[in-house]
């Protein structure tokens, strides 16, 4: 850690990380996702678990995350939880219910502590959507992060902008990661913010595959977005026939002559 005059870790007591699985690292890259525009956070991370092999290792949880449970496929889980592959070179960690953003700090401050301390992390990378309501065409994936790493995205097909705001669990991960040893790299990229956007997910996955040379398939979330446009095309047609006017009824022909 970074020399400070002071303990910058404000919340200690208010966060706990509980390993259920025993997992060596090496220095690995930590993957954050959580629920934003078209959903793309829970999509990336869905295909990063099935792709890449992960399997869970632990949750966390804090008095000021919300007290929820999930389920899926009838069974109960943790909503925050850790993952990991067997060679300890990736962590995941994925939200899969908001966060209130008085715990953004909370959140981040508690994970980054662990993962500097006990895990060695050298980054932590976090998958955020910009919500817009009709997404360019063209792949656009922005990054926020160190100038030299920002540079290599770069390379990779990401964009950089001069200035802006990081907000939300992504600027409070982002805020930590300067006070430390770890390098704090945020992908963006425009998603749909009404509906789930697997082709948004695609467009950051691409960049994660070829610049941290990850194999995670996205043949699945094509073939999705397809059924998704197919979908509302039809709910479109629809809507356009139910729009119409009505045609008035013709008059009936007045019988005989007068």
């Amino acid at each position: 850690m970074k020399e400070f005059e002071e303990d910058i870790c404000i919340h200690k007591g208010n966060f706990l990380i509980v390993q259920t699985k025993e997992q060596e690292f090496d220095n690995p890259v930590v993957y954050v996702t959580f629920p934003s525009p078209g959903i793309i956070g829970p999509i990336i991370a869905r295909q990063m678990i099935e792709s890449l092999g992960l399997y869970e290792i632990g949750f966390f949880k804090s008095d000021s995350l919300s007290p929820v449970t999930i389920f899926m496929e009838n069974v109960l889980k943790h909503p925050y939880l850790l993952y990991s592959n067997k060679a300890g070179t990736i962590l995941l960690v994925t939200f899969e219910y908001p966060v209130p953003q008085d715990a953004y700090l909370v959140v981040a401050e508690g994970l980054l502590n662990w993962i500097e301390k006990h895990l060695e992390a050298k980054s932590i990378v976090c998958l955020d959507g910009i919500p817009v309501k009709l997404r360019p065409e063209s792949p656009v994936v922005i990054t926020a992060a160190e100038k030299e790493v920002a540079d290599q995205l770069k390379q990779f097909g990401a964009e950089l902008y001069d200035h802006g705001v990081v907000l939300g669990l992504s600027g409070a991960f982002m805020s930590e990661a300067l006070l430390r040893d770890i390098v704090g790299v945020v992908l963006m990229t425009p998603a749909t913010s009404e509906i789930p956007d697997p082709e948004a997910a695609v467009h950051l996955i691409n960049v994660m595959n070829e610049f941290y040379g990850m194999t995670i398939e996205t043949q699945k979330l094509l073939d999705e977005a397809v059924k998704i446009k197919e979908q509302l095309s039809m709910i479109a047609e629809k809507q356009q026939s139910l729009q119409q006017p009505a045609q008035p009824a013709p008059r009936r022909m007045r019988e005989g002559f007068t």
